[in-house]
């Protein structure tokens, strides 16, 4: 009796454990990876992905949008006392009516007759200047200095001004000094706050990325162009070389980054215009129009359907 006891007791053990090797165990957790998609019930159809909407600064198409930049305003450089590097000499530009004018311009320089000797002119306070709008013909508002003995042009910027001579240093022969007036003019370099200088890191940030979309956007109009994607490609090269240059000696630039910042967005406005005055390829559109007619004429039609032998007609008696 005790054996046969024994044996039903293992009997029921086994048939115990194929039943829990068999029974549902509940569902553990799983772990969900960025794109991953939840396990579908069988037979259940899943929905087709609703198409996202484009991001920011992008089309529909996928292509990058930018925007068009426009020029600072010039109230942004009137009232000030802009100084070549933030620290040579004096430019003032004032509002009369419509016209600007420039109330007070001093040039520091150095002696023709004794190079080692510092020698500055001062314009503009005994009668105001008056500076001549040249339109925007590099992407930022141009003047003109009303003025034979030193015929400078000035591109406004944001608190800013960019001088360049056309014929190289303003000589005042009678003040028997020449000087240098070519650069960025600008506040002090020792007058920027910390705020300030946090917010021209992010606008040059900014700058930065809208310089290269517009260059990678203007080479692209210019592949069946080989002369002028190899200037545009050389001009850009140039272009960081030119502002560490001109930036070198402003005062605490290192600090603030306030002229690089500058010729940074000169450069965004240069860019802004070119790519206005530059067609796109013509052939951009015809291509998209040609593929699609193509795939149009690809498409087979139809065949007809198979008769079924119930659309057979009956054979006729006497025609067999």
């Amino acid at each position: 009796m005790k054996v046969r006891s024994i044996a039903s007791l293992q009997m029921r053990a086994c048939v115990l454990v194929v039943a829990l090797a068999f029974a549902p165990w509940p569902a553990q957790a799983q772990l969900a990876l960025p794109g991953a998609v939840a396990p579908t019930a069988e037979g259940e159809v899943l929905a087709p992905p609703k198409p996202q909407a484009a991001a920011r600064g992008k089309s529909s198409s996928g292509a990058m949008t930018i925007s068009r930049s426009k020029p600072p305003a010039e109230s942004a450089v009137l009232g000030q006392t802009l100084s070549l590097n933030g620290t040579r000499g004096a430019l003032q530009i004032e509002r009369n009516g419509a016209d600007l004018r420039a109330v007070r311009l001093a040039l520091a320089g150095a002696k023709v007759s004794r190079p080692n000797q510092a020698c500055e002119v001062v314009m503009g306070e005994d009668a105001p200047i008056a500076l001549k709008p040249l339109g925007s013909p590099d992407g930022a508002s141009r003047f003109e200095l009303q003025s034979s003995a030193c015929p400078i042009l000035l591109d406004l910027l944001g608190g800013a001004v960019r001088v360049s001579t056309p014929f190289g240093a303003c000589v005042f022969l009678q003040a028997d000094c020449r000087a240098d007036v070519a650069g960025v003019w600008g506040p002090p370099g020792a007058s920027f706050s910390e705020s300030q200088i946090k917010t021209f890191e992010r606008e040059r940030a900014g700058l930065e990325k809208s310089v290269q979309a517009r260059f990678r956007a203007l080479l692209g109009r210019a592949k069946k162009d080989p002369e002028l994607a190899t200037t545009l490609v050389k001009e850009q090269a140039d272009f960081a070389a030119a502002r560490a240059r001109t930036c070198r000696d402003y005062e605490r630039e290192e600090a603030h980054g306030f002229c690089a910042l500058r010729l940074t967005e000169a450069r965004d406005l240069s860019l802004n215009m070119r790519l206005a005055e530059t067609p796109e390829p013509k052939d951009s559109k015809g291509k998209a129009e040609a593929k699609t007619e193509a795939v149009a004429k690809k498409r087979v039609a139809p065949r007809p359907a198979a008769a079924s032998p119930m659309d057979t007609p009956p054979p006729q008696p006497g025609l067999y």
